[in-house]
């Protein structure tokens, strides 16, 4: 496969958030059109006295991340399950963002819906 033939213009969400949330999560976000996520465990760096005292939140610096590569179409309703789902409009649940997604080798069933081999 030639890998300047590998230009697609999909989306890459990231969703941090509490340890333990991910698999409830995941089943939410596959109703709003995500398939093919990845999770996996990260800790936050923050120092315990930033969550306590500045956040007002509980000490916890175990997170799970879930990737999801998705057609730009699916990017708000994926996201606005997210915030309903995982409360990420509350302070302390976690934070998701969308990074642009220009290569990606790997992916043959994406690459045979856009006709590039």
């Amino acid at each position: 496969m030639d890998i300047e033939k590998c230009n697609i213009d999909h989306k890459l969400i990231v969703i941090i958030i509490k340890k333990g949330m991910a698999s409830f999560l995941m089943n939410k976000l596959k109703k709003a059109g995500a398939e093919g996520e990845t999770v996996f465990f990260g800790k936050g760096a923050a120092e315990k006295s930033i969550y306590e005292k500045v956040l007002g939140i509980e000490y916890q610096p175990e997170k799970e991340i879930i990737l999801i590569a998705t057609k730009e179409e699916l990017v708000d309703n994926i996201l606005d399950s997210a915030v309903k789902n995982a409360h990420l409009d509350k302070p302390g649940n976690g934070i998701a963002f969308v990074l642009d997604l220009k290569k990606c080798v790997g992916i043959s069933r994406l690459l045979k819906e856009l006709n590039i081999n």
